[in-house]
């Protein structure tokens, strides 16, 4: 269980932990991009096509047995403008790939905070410095923090520290611009591969929060890999406010 007293700062995911990234988030951009670009198939095949693309990326981006002999580091832009391209090439269809995977930015840049989120961090603030690391690109992680008027510090993102969670570069990128000892840092997340697993690789302490819906940018764990066990699973950040 996580100590309290050797908490010196919480670092926050934030899609799916802190702003919504369920389906139907994903069903409403692609609906648009559908729609601006006259394409002809509806947003949730348009999703479901791309998904089998842009997955592929997330699931090789990452060499966990060696990180740094991953591949080199790109954006979600760039990722989604990939898979965006390989979409509309394997469907015959005419789309403008760079302009779709910009419409997913700027969609992740006005995600909503889940319900239980500001009144919680107001009061966690009062306790312990909070800070952000979160798999994502500047262009959509710090406008979406400005946009509920949190305030963060530091704040780390994969594009700012060249590696996604769960590679263990990104979490020392993020004690080093803390200043702080892994094991005094409580992260809290809603994956259990990106975000316990790797927390705790890095010696840390992890809080799982368990949310029931369904959040497509969770990465799958590799077959057969055994994942490191969180210190804390809650339901939400209530409850993870009352057990702290």
């Amino acid at each position: 269980m996580a100590s309290q007293s050797t908490i010196a700062i919480i670092a926050f995911d934030m899609y799916g932990t802190l702003v919504r990234n369920d389906t139907e988030q994903w069903y409403a951009v692609f609906s648009e991009i559908a729609t601006e670009q006259a394409l002809s198939l509806d947003g949730v095949t348009l999703y479901a096509e791309w998904h089998r693309r842009e997955i592929n990326f997330r699931n090789t981006r990452t060499d966990m047995r060696n990180p740094n002999t991953s591949p080199p580091f790109q954006t979600y832009e760039s990722a989604w403008g990939r898979a965006f391209d390989e979409t509309f090439a394997a469907l015959g269809l005419k789309g403008d790939a760079a302009a779709a995977a910009r419409r997913c930015v700027d969609h992740m840049a006005a995600r909503t905070a889940l319900p239980d989120v500001s009144a919680v961090l107001t009061r966690l603030a009062t306790r312990w410095p909070l800070a952000v690391l979160s798999n994502a690109d500047d262009d959509f992680l710090r406008p979406v923090i400005t946009r509920h008027g949190w305030s963060f510090d530091p704040i780390v993102s994969s594009e700012s520290a060249r590696s996604y969670k769960p590679d263990p570069r990104i979490f020392a990128a993020f004690c080093r611009e803390a200043s702080v000892a892994p094991k005094r840092v409580l992260y809290v997340g809603d994956s259990i591969y990106d975000d316990m697993h790797g927390a705790k690789l890095a010696g840390m302490q992890a809080a799982w929060v368990r949310r029931d819906d369904a959040t497509p940018g969770r990465t799958p764990p590799p077959e057969g890999q055994a994942l490191l066990n969180p210190d804390l699973e809650v339901g939400s950040l209530q409850e993870l406010e009352r057990v702290l």
